[in-house]
Protein backbone atom coordinates (compact mmCIF):
# COMPACT_ATOMS: atom_id res chain seq x y z
CA UNK A 1 0.00 0.00 0.00
CA UNK A 2 1.35 3.45 -0.90
CA UNK A 3 2.23 5.76 1.98
CA UNK A 4 -0.41 8.32 0.92
CA UNK A 5 -3.08 5.60 1.17
CA UNK A 6 -1.82 4.63 4.63
CA UNK A 7 -2.00 8.28 5.65
CA UNK A 8 -5.58 8.57 4.36
CA UNK A 9 -6.64 5.43 6.21
CA UNK A 10 -4.92 6.65 9.39
CA UNK A 11 -6.63 10.04 9.09
CA UNK A 12 -10.08 8.50 8.54
CA UNK A 13 -9.74 6.18 11.53
CA UNK A 14 -8.44 8.71 14.04
CA UNK A 15 -10.64 11.69 13.15
CA UNK A 16 -14.32 11.53 14.01
CA UNK A 17 -14.25 7.91 15.13
CA UNK A 18 -14.49 6.46 18.60
CA UNK A 19 -10.75 5.75 19.12
CA UNK A 20 -8.50 8.75 19.82
CA UNK A 21 -4.74 9.15 19.45
CA UNK A 22 -2.88 10.46 22.50
CA UNK A 23 0.76 11.56 22.25
CA UNK A 24 2.65 11.56 25.54
CA UNK A 25 6.11 13.07 25.71
CA UNK A 26 7.83 13.86 29.00
CA UNK A 27 5.10 15.26 31.26
CA UNK A 28 2.85 16.48 28.43
CA UNK A 29 -0.19 14.58 27.16
CA UNK A 30 -1.77 15.72 23.89
CA UNK A 31 -5.04 14.45 22.43
CA UNK A 32 -5.05 14.65 18.63
CA UNK A 33 -8.23 16.17 17.19
CA UNK A 34 -7.19 17.16 13.66
CA UNK A 35 -5.07 15.31 11.10
CA UNK A 36 -4.10 16.77 7.73
CA UNK A 37 -2.10 15.27 4.93
CA UNK A 38 0.21 17.90 3.47
CA UNK A 39 2.54 17.92 0.50
CA UNK A 40 5.94 19.57 0.54
CA UNK A 41 5.96 22.04 -2.34
CA UNK A 42 9.19 23.96 -1.64
CA UNK A 43 12.09 24.32 0.79
CA UNK A 44 10.17 26.53 3.26
CA UNK A 45 8.56 23.40 4.72
CA UNK A 46 9.67 22.69 8.33
CA UNK A 47 10.12 18.97 7.60
CA UNK A 48 13.57 19.10 6.02
CA UNK A 49 14.01 15.34 5.51
CA UNK A 50 10.92 15.13 3.25
CA UNK A 51 11.75 15.61 -0.44
CA UNK A 52 9.77 18.18 -2.42
CA UNK A 53 6.62 16.56 -3.78
CA UNK A 54 6.32 14.01 -0.94
CA UNK A 55 3.57 13.93 1.71
CA UNK A 56 3.68 14.28 5.50
CA UNK A 57 1.19 14.64 8.36
CA UNK A 58 0.17 17.73 10.30
CA UNK A 59 -1.56 16.99 13.61
CA UNK A 60 -3.34 19.43 15.88
CA UNK A 61 -3.80 18.36 19.49
CA UNK A 62 -4.79 19.79 22.85
CA UNK A 63 -3.45 19.17 26.34
CA UNK A 64 -5.76 18.72 29.38
CA UNK A 65 -5.62 22.49 30.04
CA UNK A 66 -6.96 23.20 26.53
CA UNK A 67 -3.70 24.52 25.04
CA UNK A 68 -3.25 23.59 21.41
CA UNK A 69 -0.14 22.12 19.76
CA UNK A 70 0.70 21.82 16.07
CA UNK A 71 2.79 18.74 15.24
CA UNK A 72 4.44 18.04 11.88
CA UNK A 73 5.21 14.34 11.35
CA UNK A 74 7.15 12.35 8.80
CA UNK A 75 6.07 8.95 10.08
CA UNK A 76 7.24 5.73 8.47
CA UNK A 77 5.00 3.21 6.72
CA UNK A 78 5.76 0.82 9.58
CA UNK A 79 4.49 3.25 12.21
CA UNK A 80 1.31 3.96 10.24
CA UNK A 81 0.71 0.20 9.84
CA UNK A 82 1.32 -0.34 13.57
CA UNK A 83 -1.11 2.46 14.41
CA UNK A 84 -3.73 0.90 12.13
CA UNK A 85 -3.24 -2.54 13.74
CA UNK A 86 -3.46 -0.98 17.21
CA UNK A 87 -6.58 0.89 16.12
CA UNK A 88 -8.25 -2.38 15.11
CA UNK A 89 -7.20 -4.10 18.36
CA UNK A 90 -8.36 -1.19 20.52
CA UNK A 91 -11.67 -0.92 18.66
CA UNK A 92 -12.28 -4.69 18.87
CA UNK A 93 -11.55 -4.57 22.62
CA UNK A 94 -13.89 -1.56 22.95
CA UNK A 95 -11.13 0.77 24.20
CA UNK A 96 -11.22 4.47 23.44
CA UNK A 97 -7.61 5.56 22.93
CA UNK A 98 -4.18 4.66 21.65
CA UNK A 99 -1.22 6.35 23.30
CA UNK A 100 2.19 6.95 21.71
CA UNK A 101 4.95 7.54 24.25
CA UNK A 102 8.73 7.71 24.16
CA UNK A 103 10.37 4.39 24.97
CA UNK A 104 11.82 4.84 28.48
CA UNK A 105 14.29 1.97 27.87
CA UNK A 106 15.89 3.71 24.90
CA UNK A 107 18.22 6.69 24.64
CA UNK A 108 17.23 7.20 21.00
CA UNK A 109 14.81 10.05 20.33
CA UNK A 110 12.94 8.21 17.57
CA UNK A 111 11.82 5.16 19.55
CA UNK A 112 8.20 5.20 20.68
CA UNK A 113 5.78 2.75 22.28
CA UNK A 114 2.14 2.18 21.36
CA UNK A 115 -0.35 1.28 24.08
CA UNK A 116 -4.12 1.21 24.08
CA UNK A 117 -6.95 1.29 26.60
CA UNK A 118 -9.45 3.72 28.07
CA UNK A 119 -6.83 5.74 29.93
CA UNK A 120 -3.05 5.71 30.26
CA UNK A 121 -3.00 3.90 33.63
CA UNK A 122 -5.14 0.99 32.36
CA UNK A 123 -3.45 0.57 29.00
CA UNK A 124 -1.95 -2.56 27.59
CA UNK A 125 1.15 -3.67 29.55
CA UNK A 126 3.07 -4.99 26.51
CA UNK A 127 3.40 -2.03 24.11
CA UNK A 128 4.62 -2.32 20.52
CA UNK A 129 8.16 -0.94 20.11
CA UNK A 130 9.16 0.58 16.76
CA UNK A 131 11.45 3.21 15.25
CA UNK A 132 9.66 6.06 13.50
Amino acid sequence: MKKINLMKKFMKNFVGKRVHLIIKEKNETLKVHTIEIMQKTDNTCPVKEVPIGEYFLHLVATNPQGNEASIVCNWTDELLKDLMASYKDAKDAEFSQITMLKDPLSNESDKWLLTWGDNIEEQKKDPIRYIS
